[in-house]
């Protein structure tokens, strides 16, 4: 998904949206941040998916319209989607 022979597709999505950040409120977002923080301390601020849940919303006419990273409310995904379709 990320670096050397990364799928095109990933590449494009990753560059319309990047890393939006864990929910700390989230069970497993803090534990995230942690772990991530100690292999890179600026993980943050790149694009890169973090981990394998990570999702992107296109619209119909291939816009990337939202990213949602895998401690996002399932229920924040389903309004997006709801939207887009209406």
């Amino acid at each position: 998904m990320n670096g050397e022979g990364e799928s095109p597709l990933f590449a494009y999505l990753k560059e319309k949206q990047g890393f939006q950040g864990f929910d700390s409120e989230h069970p497993i977002g803090k534990l995230l941040d942690d772990m991530l923080k100690k292999q890179d301390p600026d993980y943050a601020q790149s694009a890169d998916i973090k981990w394998n849940f990570t999702k992107f919303l296109v619209s119909r006419k291939g816009q990337v319209v939202a990213r949602f990273e895998p401690t996002a409310p399932i229920t924040e995904v389903e309004q997006a989607v709801k939207r887009e379709l209406e």
